[in-house]
């Protein structure tokens, strides 16, 4: 062995014992993955940006797949917006008053629940609903957003 390779196995070994060391450090694999995707992986260093390059096994059949899951979740949101502006904007329909937004609620229900012992919370399910569609929503756009992110279809701003 020369003296650059045995120099080049000094360093992976301490670069492997530090490692370590930073795992025990940080309890949770979510304290670690926050301090290493700030200090690492959205480091501005060429090299720094090399070794991680180095590190990332993903291949582009991986890029196309996370890129199709992101499509479809993108298609879910929409949906579920749609859905939830329904429920939730019955003003759409004419309902402009207080009396006529519980009208149009208690309406769009009477023929399915009927005279339950539901009937009178059938306005504050279907506004329950309509607020869980649009939550919905939003976290299908934000796990869409993480896949383009991991695709590699992150926009980065202020960058020049």
């Amino acid at each position: 062995m020369s003296a650059g390779e045995t120099r080049s196995e000094d360093l992976l070994d301490k670069l492997i014992l530090d490692i370590e060391a930073l795992a025990l450090l940080y309890g949770t694999e979510a304290e670690l993955r926050e301090k290493l995707e700030g200090k690492v992986l959205e480091s501005h260093d060429e090299n720094m940006r090399k070794f991680v390059k180095a590190l990332q096994t993903e291949g582009p059949r991986e890029t196309g797949r996370r890129f199709a899951i992101a499509l479809g979740e993108l298609l879910m949101a929409s949906l579920l917006v749609v859905g939830g502006a329904i429920a939730l904007v019955p003003t759409v329909v004419g309902a402009s008053t207080l009396s006529s937004f519980v009208q149009y609620f208690a309406e769009r229900a009477s023929g399915t629940v009927g005279s339950t012992p539901l009937s009178p919370y059938v306005s504050f399910v279907d506004f329950g609903i309509g607020v869980l569609l649009m939550l919905s929503a939003f976290f299908a756009l934000r796990e869409a957003a993480l896949n383009l992110k991991k695709a590699g279809l992150a926009v980065k701003t202020g960058e020049t």
